[in-house]
Parts: structure tokens; C-alpha cells; sequence
């Protein structure tokens, strides 16, 4: 957060702990901040299952692989899936669990979860382009370097299958993006309800 931001987000709080509590406003706060956390969870999960599931497999494709560039490419996206995973849950720290008690904490955190899903967001997109650019070489050494021979359009497929990860992968990322905007407009639209009471 900018100086600006924690100036404004101190102004807040000392505008809403003078004023008297809307019951329904916070309420609609705590029911938000709940929401967030169980997406939060969730995110844990899932980077876990992930984590979990392409590790060994890529590990065990590079150890059994007997090209170098498959060996290295499975590394890197070994590498990639380490680094994406401790980014998360870097990221997550201190915002997964709520301890508010008072509405200011309850937008403090909520702010802070916002900032942190945005950082994801941005990151999500870093390790897209990675995973292109690896899969990509991958690719480039099996059809052009491959000593045994491939099956019929094994090229094509693989360009293809490619292609369509990048654009679905893309297109989800694009969405997840358009999400945190419309749920930080959401959160504005609760603060200024707040403020109005």
C-alpha cells in the first residue's frame, strides 16, 4: 500500500469509529471478509493439489528423460511450480484467517486481501509466459531433435495443444482479473455505505 493509501485507510477508521455502528453495514462487512477467506482457502488448496500433483511428475519425467532439453525443460517447470507455489503462499500470509474485531479491521483486512489477490494476479501471468516459453523449447526439440520417429501430426497436435493452454489459460487469467476489479468496485460500494451511516 501506498503512504497515500494507509493516510486514507487511517481517515477511515477514525471516521468510523467516531460514528455510530450500522449493524447491517457491518454485517454485510463480515459476511464479505468471510467470503474472501474461504477463496483464500480455497487458493491454498488448490496451489497445494497442484503443487502436489505436477511436482512428481515433472521430476519424474527430467529424471528418465534421456534428452537434455526434455531433462531442463522438466526441471524448469519443476522450478516454475516450486516458485508459483511458495509465491502463493507468500502472498497469503497473515490474510488467510480474519482476527477483526472491529469494522476497522474487518476493512483493513479486506483491503490488504485485495492488494494481495491483484499481486497474484499479476504473478499468474509471469508464470504463464514461463510455462509457455519451456513448453515451447519442449516442444521445438521434440519435433526438430527427436532420434525416434513420431506419429503422424505429432507436431500439429502438440502446437495445437499449445495454442489452446495459452489461450484457455489466457482467457481465465483475463477473467480472474476482471473479478478482482469487480470485487474491489464491490468493496468500495461497502465502504462508502459505511461511511454514509
Amino acid at each position: 500500500m501506498t503512504t497515500e493509501d494507509d493516510l486514507e485507510l487511517k481517515q477511515w477508521a477514525a471516521d468510523w469509529q467516531a460514528a455510530p455502528d450500522d449493524p447491517a453495514s457491518a454485517d454485510k462487512i463480515r459476511q464479505y471478509v468471510a467470503r474472501r477467506g474461504r477463496l483464500l482457502w480455497s487458493f491454498a488448496i488448490a496451489d497445494a493439489v497442484v503443487g502436489g500433483i505436477a511436482l512428481p511428475v515433472v521430476l519424474y519425467r527430467a529424471f528418465v528423460s534421456r534428452s537434455g532439453v526434455e531433462r531442463l525443460a522438466m526441471l524448469g517447470l519443476a522450478l516454475i511450480t516450486v516458485v508459483a507455489v511458495m509465491f502463493g503462499w507468500w502472498n497469503r500470509r497473515g490474510v488467510l484467517r480474519s482476527s477483526a474485531t472491529t469494522m476497522t479491521d474487518f476493512v483493513a483486512i479486506s483491503a490488504e486481501r485485495l492488494r494481495r489477490m491483484r499481486m497474484a494476479w499479476r504473478a499468474g501471468w509471469f508464470v504463464l509466459i514461463a510455462q509457455v516459453v519451456v513448453f515451447s523449447i519442449w516442444i521445438w526439440d521434440r519435433v526438430h531433435s527427436s532420434t525416434s520417429p513420431l506419429a503422424p501430426g505429432y507436431d500439429t497436435f502438440a502446437w495445437g495443444w499449445l495454442a489452446g493452454f495459452t489461450l484457455l489459460a489466457g482467457f481465465g487469467m483475463a477473467k480472474f482479473g476482471r473479478w478482482v476489479s469487480r470485487d474491489a468496485e464491490r468493496f468500495e460500494a461497502l465502504k462508502r455505505e459505511l461511511e454514509r451511516d
